[in-house]
């Protein structure tokens, strides 16, 4: 649905959604092209073609902007990934979804590592950990993961977001040859003591 087309805004509104929007796709462009590193909020609105103050007024600071860029990438892989393990049983469920993240991590390898590794956003990090965390819990509470332990699901939300958000910045940020499935065998027999049963 475009701007145009959200229901019950007025002009005022639908404008103030289109230059969020012109100022996401405008980071997005720029992060592609020139990396976290190197994004500014000037670089932002010169692309936008948007005044430099405009920014402040939809966005707190660069990390803000940067968030809602990997928020909005987040949900949308977390559908796409729910949608493709709903049939399976726990733990395989668990197991395909770990796949799927690091099969999505080894396509943005560099953005993590820039992101989240030693020279990225310690800010930009907690949120991320925080989002999976809440996920984690999320799915636990409703019986769509199982542990098999007798823990409290904030706990194993923890433990779990924890050992992958690490994991997923050290194999991002250190030469390795581990595939995406190696990565979630390894992490599956970490947590669940065993080898992944093999469908």
């Amino acid at each position: 649905m475009s701007v145009s087309e959200v229901p019950s805004l007025n002009r005022t509104e639908r404008r103030r959604l289109q230059t969020r929007q012109q100022l996401l796709e405008a980071a997005t462009a720029l992060m592609g092209e020139v990396g976290y590193a190197k994004l500014t909020i000037k670089g932002i609105t010169d692309r936008a073609d948007l005044g430099y103050g405009t920014f402040y007024l939809h966005f707190e600071n660069l990390d803000a902007i940067v968030w809602a860029e990997i928020y909005e990438i987040a949900e949308a892989m977390t559908i796409a990934t729910e949608q493709k393990i709903a049939h399976l049983p726990f733990p395989l469920r668990e197991y395909h979804s770990w796949i799927h993240i690091f099969e999505f991590a080894a396509h943005a390898r560099e953005n993590i590592a820039a992101l989240f590794g030693r020279n990225g956003s310690a800010k930009l990090l907690q949120q991320y950990q925080d989002y999976l965390a809440t996920k984690h819990e999320e799915n636990l509470r409703l019986g769509r993961y199982s542990s098999g332990l007798d823990l409290p699901p904030a706990f194993l939300a923890q433990m779990i977001t924890g050992a992958l958000v690490r994991l997923l910045i050290w194999w991002s940020e250190t030469p390795n040859d581990y595939t995406p499935r190696q990565m979630a065998d390894m992490l599956y027999e970490a947590i669940y003591r065993k080898p992944v049963p093999r469908e």
